[in-house]
């Protein structure tokens, strides 16, 4: 079997990034070195902030990405995972500039959790503002007849953004303490706002959680996306690689 080579484009940020490449060798059902996928990593760290250029308050991320993208078509990638899913939203735009196949690991959650918990009916997700306000998640879901619960501005703002934004959050990497607490309420507020499974929508979601802090089943949105990418360079199920979660 030919192994197909990955890309990963990190720096958004990159303590998620590095997590990313971690969590793909972690996966990978390999018992010697050659069984391993050859990985190349881009930790892009000038590229924009991707909800500041969603929501036109900051500038485009596009170029960059770009950039990364021609980057690993030099180095010979078959497939590119974002380290960022709210980067998915320009996914479109950058695909059109590469010839490598970017994986959609927002479509491919939205899938994940059908085909794995056909009793869930509403999911509540933890994603960035600029995910939410393009409904990237909630439109997959929504074709899928998945319901979405998200907070209202003032709760996303206290639950989700200030633990990863402010001076002791996730992208200054602190990964215990309070960024971990305020996530747990934000998964307990969840449910208790009728959701029945929890999407961890964002790559610095993993960092501080897991399923065993939460009460209803925990869709992580990255775990997800590595098994995909993975199963597509090994030609294995996504199934096959995350029974290793």
């Amino acid at each position: 079997m030919t192994k197909k080579k990955l890309g990963i484009i990190g720096g958004m940020g990159s303590v998620a990034g590095a997590y990313m490449f971690d969590r793909a060798v972690q996966l990978t059902p390999a018992v010697t070195d050659q069984e391993y996928v050859e990985i190349f990593v881009h930790n892009n760290s000038s590229v924009p902030d991707r909800t500041q250029g969603i929501l036109q308050t900051g500038p485009s991320p596009v170029p960059e990405l770009v950039r990364s993208m021609q980057l690993m078509d030099a180095v010979g990638a078959d497939f590119v995972m974002l380290a960022c899913m709210t980067s998915h939203y320009f996914i479109p735009e950058i695909q059109k500039a590469a010839r490598a196949q970017i994986i959609d690991g927002i479509a491919e959650t939205a899938r994940y959790t059908v085909e794995n918990y056909p009793q869930v009916k509403t999911v509540g997700i933890l994603a960035s503002t600029g995910n939410l306000k393009m409904q990237l998640f909630q439109k997959q879901f929504e074709a899928a007849g998945i319901r979405s619960i998200i907070f209202n501005e003032k709760d996303q703002k206290f639950y989700f953004m200030d633990p990863i934004y402010e001076p002791w959050g996730i992208k200054a990497g602190h990964v215990t303490g309070q960024p971990k607490v305020r996530f747990v309420h934000a998964t307990q507020r969840l449910v208790e706002l009728g959701a029945d499974a929890i999407i961890g929508g964002c790559s610095e979601v993993p960092l501080v959680l897991s399923q065993s802090d939460v009460e209803v089943p925990f869709v992580d949105a990255i775990d997800v996306l590595i098994g995909t990418t993975l199963g597509k360079c090994l030609d294995l199920s996504p199934r096959t690689i995350l029974e290793r979660a």
